[in-house]
């Protein structure tokens, strides 16, 4: 722990990437050798020059570093290093692999067999309904499901995955102590119980814009492929199928409406090459020969939303009329725990019987 505890240190110092952070630990034989090197040893290393070595010393803060792995034990966040035997195979091959994984929930997650769902953020409804079905259907064929916990289509990959009761990892693009977005925070609570939520940046780093074209490296790395379900012609979700591509992963693409903006990218990926997805079987067809252990439990815990009884979908929707109603007064009303409120919403929304409104309010849809 105490080479985490300098691994963690590295990890956060801007500019360094796990090419030099690598070659730090090498040439010097350990993270904490590292610390204790001095600025003329550091500029003997390939790739560090005056500034950098000059940024590496400047960081040495032992109060800082106390600070920063408390914070890891309070989020209950672990750390797992790229030589760890827990390190992901797959990631290990990518070009650049981060030195320091940062994680929360089950690890095991890592060693199953993963795909890819990604897509806008600015999902149509059929790119929702899509997303939620292919996650559930995948997740119950074996796969754990990989995507961003972005809005739109990550987020519904996601839920489709724990409505079945699946295994997903969500990659994210910021510090596993900030909630983003923060529509996200039950999904980002209720991922940990079996699935992961995975970043390659230490506690405190916020969510900026830079840090998500790096995310959707690992988010491709860590699968055997990619199914784009949504995208516009700009979407990030692109820049995910051009890491597979890179890869020599597999990608997928959901064709959608030739006049819908938000299906222009996934029409074009299809032109370009990718698999056209119209059912799972498009999918699970590419991977004869993978050995699938589905996360689904098919006996103690079937999943939320298939828990749920006919009665309490129809007593939801009876509180949920043409006034918008707060998922607040739902809790209240229902008797269901959040997470299952939550997934029972979802449900609902994907089948077409409810529409979401912004600010968590909910209408029926007409």
């Amino acid at each position: 722990m105490e080479q985490d505890k300098y691994l963690v240190w590295l990890s956060g110092i801007k500019h360094l990437g796990g090419i030099r952070i690598r070659r730090l630990v090498e040439h010097f034989g350990s993270a904490k050798s590292v610390w204790e090197a001095s600025g003329e040893d550091l500029k003997r290393v390939k790739g560090i020059d005056r500034e950098l070595s000059r940024v590496i010393i400047a960081s040495r803060s032992e109060e800082r570093l106390e600070r920063c792995m408390d914070s890891l034990k309070r989020h209950g966040i672990s750390t797992i290093s790229l030589s760890s035997r827990h390190y992901p195979d797959l990631l290990k091959e990518i070009y650049n692999p981060p030195y320091l994984l940062y994680v929360k929930g089950n690890s095991c997650a890592l060693k199953r067999n993963c795909i890819a769902v990604v897509g806008s953020r600015n999902a149509s409804y059929y790119g929702k309904k899509v997303a939620f079905k292919l996650a559930e259907q995948l997740a119950r064929a074996g796969f754990t499901i990989v995507s961003g916990l972005a809005r739109g289509i990550d987020s519904y990959a996601h839920k489709g995955t724990l409505a079945v009761g699946g295994s997903t990892i969500a990659v994210m693009g910021n510090g596993l102590d900030v909630i983003y977005p923060r529509e996200n925070y039950q999904l980002m609570k209720e991922i940990p119980n079996d699935g992961l939520l995975l970043s390659e940046y230490p506690p405190g780093t916020s969510p900026l814009r830079g840090n998500f074209p790096a995310r959707n490296r690992l988010i491709s790395g860590l699968s055997l492929g990619v199914v784009v379900v949504e995208a516009s012609e700009r979407s990030g979700a692109l820049i995910t199928a051009d890491f597979a591509l890179e890869q020599n992963r597999e990608v997928f693409a959901v064709p959608g409406n030739i006049n819908s903006a938000t299906s222009a990218g996934t029409n074009n990926l299809i032109k370009e090459g990718a698999k056209i997805v119209k059912q799972v079987g498009d999918i699970l067809e590419e991977f004869p020969l993978v050995t699938f252990q589905s996360s689904v439990k098919k006996d103690d815990n079937p999943g939320l939303i298939r828990n749920a009884t006919g009665k309490t979908e129809d007593k939801v929707l009876r509180l949920i009329g043409v006034q918008p109603v707060h998922i607040e007064e739902l809790l209240a009303e229902s008797s269901l725990q959040i997470n299952e409120l939550n997934a029972l919403l979802t449900y609902l929304e994907v089948e077409g019987h409810i529409q979401k409104l912004p600010g968590n309010y909910f209408v029926v849809r007409e």
